[in-house]
């Protein structure tokens, strides 16, 4: 069953951070052409502000999941390297529920923005798009990220608990 919601996971988050990655790209067309535009004297893009704001919103938090579910965020090696198996595969338990809190916390305080800004209705100050557009990518990514950082968790402890079992079965 672990294999299976692990191939599952792995898709959605492969999918979530192509979306962001194409946000980015967005962005970077737009912040391009408005700058472009301007320079030709024609004004630039209206509201272009807002649109850069919703697409770096979304690059950004749409590819946080991917970046921990490849491992691909900062690891001090120089210490992790140097530590004892079952060290090391607890020290990767610890920081992959630490950053499963801090995602559920980020998505939690979030959840209660995105709440907040549907009962007032805020909507973006030039095309009128609803705040609540801005907070979906962070709801998204954090508990994503949440899911997958359990994993993580879960797996480390499958490891750990593997590595002290004696290979033979009972002795």
């Amino acid at each position: 069953m672990l294999g299976y919601s692990n191939m599952l996971l792995t898709a959605v988050t492969r999918f979530v951070s192509w979306v962001g990655m194409l946000s980015l790209l967005a962005a970077v067309i737009i912040t391009c052409a408005d700058v472009v535009l301007r320079k030709l004297g024609t004004g630039g893009i209206y509201g272009s502000v807002d649109l850069i704001q919703l697409t770096v919103m979304a690059a950004v938090f749409l590819s946080i999941p991917y970046a921990f579910l490849t491992r691909s965020h900062v690891v001090v090696t120089i210490l992790a390297d140097r530590l004892p198996g079952p060290v090391a595969v607890l020290l990767h338990a610890l920081a992959s529920g630490l950053s499963g809190a801090f995602m559920f916390a980020i998505g939690w305080y979030g959840l209660e923005q995105y709440q907040m800004q549907t009962e007032y209705g805020d909507v973006s100050m030039i095309f009128g798009v609803p705040m609540t557009w801005y907070w979906l990518p962070l709801l998204g990514g954090a508990f994503l990220s949440v899911a997958v950082t359990m994993q993580m968790l879960v797996e480390s402890m499958v490891a750990f608990i593997r590595m002290l079992t004696p290979v033979g079965g009972h002795e």
